[in-house]
């Protein structure tokens, strides 16, 4: 059975660091910069109309028949309720219904503990996440309206996740290692999934065809099984956080073959640095001519 009501849950909590630290490298608009070095990257004003990612991925969202967000932020999210409340916002998504999840951090970090911990505490904060089945996304990626609706279409219970032909990602090699890579069997089902492996490691995902696959923060969870994974997904021994990849992998260990990897053949606009500022407003441009 389907879901009756179309969840996407975004994950915009991060400290966007790697972006920040990078904008000297690149000759931006003086307010494209300021925003960028103030506010999450997913805000940062693109193209002519200044609208940022954000706005398009609530486009692709809408396109795709959901109608309740929820965005994960850190406390201080004033520039994510100020878009909310803008009248860009009101004018194009008047069908969708916003709530903020906050992931908060632990007194002793300096960071908050990863994507696993954001998801836990969202459904912490909501009883519908854990009761329903959703989409969950990177709020720094611009998935298309067809693998949205490729997973919304699947069973209610089903997980799933998109699985990337290497080949169609315009990103260079060692990029890969900023991503997760993943094994699939001869049916699509997930085998296994590693988090930002090390580059001498990437060969060792090659399919039968030759083929990486890889996982772009793009899944689909049925709340009430997934949630215990998210909440005893353990530290990762190096990077000390809790990622959901490595909550994916202990599910799959548990139970085999039940993991859908849909495989989809597609670039995915992806902004982790300065410089990908300018690839996304290529991007944007060209899908809206």
């Amino acid at each position: 059975m389907k879901s009756k009501k179309r969840i996407l849950v975004i994950l915009a909590g991060g400290a966007s660091s790697r972006l920040k630290k990078s904008l000297n490298d690149v000759d931006l608009d003086q307010n494209v910069s300021d925003v960028a070095k103030t506010s999450h990257k997913t805000l940062i004003p693109l193209g002519n109309e200044k609208k940022p990612l954000l706005y398009f991925i609530l486009q692709n969202a809408l396109n795709a028949g959901v109608s309740e967000v929820f965005l994960i932020t850190s406390p201080e999210n004033i520039a994510f309720k100020d878009f909310i409340e803008s009248e860009v916002f009101k004018d194009s998504f008047s069908n969708i219904n916003i709530n903020f999840a906050i992931q908060y951090k632990p007194n002793d970090r300096e960071k908050p503990l990863g994507t696993s911990d954001a998801l836990m505490q969202a459904m912490d904060q909501y009883d519908l996440l854990k009761s329903n089945s959703f989409v969950i996304i990177n709020g720094d990626n611009l998935y298309s309206v067809n693998s949205l609706i490729s997973l919304f279409e699947l069973d209610e219970k089903q997980h799933a996740l998109i699985s990337y032909d290497r080949d169609a990602l315009n990103f260079p090699h060692e990029r890969l290692t900023k991503f997760a890579l993943i094994n699939v069997n001869e049916n699509n089902k997930l085998i296994n999934i590693i988090e930002k492996p090390p580059i001498e490691e990437v060969d060792n995902f090659r399919d039968k065809l030759s083929k990486i696959r890889v996982s772009m923060n793009i899944f689909k969870f049925f709340g009430p099984t997934i949630y215990p994974f998210m909440k005893n997904c353990p530290l990762h021994p190096e990077r000390k956080e809790k990622e959901i990849p490595e909550a994916v992998r202990n599910y799959i260990k548990e139970f085999p073959n039940s993991f859908e990897a849909l495989p989809f053949f597609e670039h995915i606009p992806d902004l982790t640095s300065a410089k990908d500022i300018l690839t996304i407003i290529k991007s944007i441009t060209n899908s809206n001519e």
